[in-house]
């Protein structure tokens, strides 16, 4: 196809053999030949993860602080750090960075980091606002409930259940992290999950804690009972009973802290 103003090219349109018997033509221009590069390309390769390596550092260092394999008090280096993940030091000091920022370490000289030590004054303060925030997100989602999060919460909570009866406090947290995360992210607010996840950051090692020091004193009969406050949160849930979602939620969040409580 000639631009305006100007002729068209002498060169003769090739013509093509339809199914029919008859002719059909075919003008291929630059830009045919280019979509036909593009979407060859597209059918060899799979679209990469656009994340980089700082990412990578923060989500494993969050996934171990939300699960308790950091413990509180726990000092890291960023040198240690870079060499567990294979990299260099620069994603690593941005990762701390942002978890500094977010409450889930402490700078400390000497290019290192703390976890926050537990004390009384801050486990009565991530009490409070876990209660605060956490239960409007759940009185929030308790709204939009329907048949698909009661289900994966049924199943979060099964696994859960199986996890702390077997003593696997791993799977256990990881499974915890998922019934409530799954609840949470049910009433809609981005906003709200941002500030969830940074007080999960900040308690998850004393979380951690509490789990251990449950599961030494108890039968495995006993601590599988840890999964009666989600069970109660579901049945709530299906009754669409918003004061009794929060009240089983708070409960479930205050067990942990009750205990580390205990002198």
């Amino acid at each position: 196809i000639g631009m305006p103003g100007r002729r068209r090219s002498a060169i003769p349109t090739p013509a093509v053999v339809s199914s029919r018997g008859g002719t059909r033509t075919v003008e291929r221009g630059l830009s045919d030949r280019g979509n036909s590069r593009d979407n060859a390309v597209r059918r060899a390769v799979a679209p990469v993860i656009r994340d980089t390596v700082q990412d990578r550092v923060y989500a494993e260092l969050g996934d171990a602080l939300i699960c308790g394999r950091l413990q509180p008090g726990q000092i890291l280096t960023i040198r240690d750090l870079a060499e567990a993940f294979d990299t260099s030091v620069m994603p690593v000091r941005e990762a701390l960075r942002r978890l500094i920022a977010e409450k889930a370490l402490e700078g400390l000289p000497q290019r290192s980091v703390r976890v926050p030590p537990m004390t009384p004054e801050r486990l009565t303060d991530l009490r409070h606002t876990r209660l605060l925030i956490e239960g409007h997100a759940a009185e929030l989602a308790a709204a939009h409930v329907d048949a698909p999060l009661l289900a994966r919460l049924a199943a979060a909570e099964a696994d859960y259940t199986a996890a702390a009866a077997a003593g696997d406090a791993d799977r256990e947290l990881l499974c915890n992290q998922q019934f409530h995360f799954a609840l949470y992210e049910a009433c809609g607010s981005p906003s709200l999950m941002a500030i969830i996840r940074s007080l999960w950051l900040q308690s998850g090692p004393y979380l951690r804690t509490a789990v251990e020091q449950h599961s030494k004193r108890h039968k495995a009969s006993q601590r599988s009972m840890r999964g009666n406050f989600h069970n109660q949160i579901v049945a709530a849930l299906r009754k669409r009973d918003v004061a009794a979602v929060r009240r089983a939620l708070e409960a479930d969040l205050s067990w942990a802290f009750d205990l580390l409580a205990q002198p």
